[in-house]
């Protein structure tokens, strides 16, 4: 009843904000096995899921979904990894997108005949050729790509990043430091550092500062050499790049010791260097 609940209320929102909400409530078979988009390659027989899907986008005729892989069907806006839901029929019109058994392996093209009725599968990427379907041994249409999803996407963490950073700074959110302030406290903070990639935690706190660009360590070992030359541990790029991983790759204020590349007592020392850089920049 609290589901019912739940849906309805989000439904009825969404359908105020202009958008059209459906309920995947239908089981429709999933063949796990990618179809080349490409050079053809067998989708296999064997039903290894379903995905649920509203009943109001399915038609009369038998439904099934497959994964496409490749790039011969860019043109057409079928991607690597996209996935297809395939109207199962053995007929086709010129234009539509079909799955077709080739000389036994499947492949997803567009389909279309000649002036002289030949039917062909057309690749849309231009690296590709079209294939006249009367050249294979054994061509038949299976199907026709009735609907694409795309995976959903994800936008990098550290583009996220640098775009609340130029807004804080026009929201004036986030103090700017000046160089003055960053020579200060790395000066400060090297008595602390006993290892080379101890420097990591202070181009995390850098980089959470917008001082340094996110990911660019060789910007961030010259800084350093250039402020305290004489340090017996100096940076180096791929120490950094080492370090910058798991929840090292978030802001300072996002560090944790279960999802850390080093754990007890190393993890307590990175993490002063990085409370205390802050300060430093705050201080100087």
């Amino acid at each position: 009843m609290m589901k019912e609940l739940v849906f309805s209320e989000l439904f009825e929102a969404l359908e105020k904000a202009g958008m059209e909400p459906m309920l995947c409530d239908t089981p429709v078979p999933f063949f796990d096995n990618k179809v080349a988009c490409g050079v053809p390659t067998s989708v296999g027989d064997v039903v290894t899921d379903v995905l649920m899907v509203p009943q109001s986008t399915l038609s009369m005729q038998q439904e099934f979904f497959i994964t496409a892989w490749g790039d011969s069907m860019e043109g057409a806006d079928i991607r690597d990894g996209d996935l297809l839901k395939v109207k199962a029929q053995m007929t086709a019109n010129d234009g539509d997108i079909v799955l077709a058994w080739l000389d036994g392996d499947f492949t997803v093209k567009s389909y279309c005949e000649d002036e002289a009725g030949r039917s062909w599968l057309v690749p849309q990427n231009a690296k590709y050729k079209a294939f006249p379907m009367s050249d294979a041994d054994n061509a038949r249409i299976f199907g026709v790509v009735m609907d694409v999803t795309r995976k959903a996407c994800r936008v990098s963490y550290r583009d996220c990043m640098r775009l609340i950073h130029e807004a804080q700074m026009e929201l004036g959110d986030k103090k700017e430091i000046s160089m003055a302030q960053v020579s200060c406290a790395i000066q400060g903070i090297a008595p602390m550092v006993e290892l080379a990639r101890q420097w990591y935690a202070v181009c995390r706190v850098l980089e959470d500062d917008a001082v340094v660009t996110e990911g660019d360590f060789d910007a961030f070992c010259q800084l350093v050499r250039a402020e305290v030359p004489e340090h017996p541990h100096l940076p180096a790029r791929d120490e950094m790049v080492r370090m910058a991983s798991q929840s090292f790759k978030r802001p300072v204020a996002m560090w944790n010791e279960m999802n850390a590349p080093v754990q007890g007592k190393r993890y307590r020392d990175y993490l002063k260097i990085a409370q205390k850089m802050q300060d430093l920049l705050g201080e100087c």
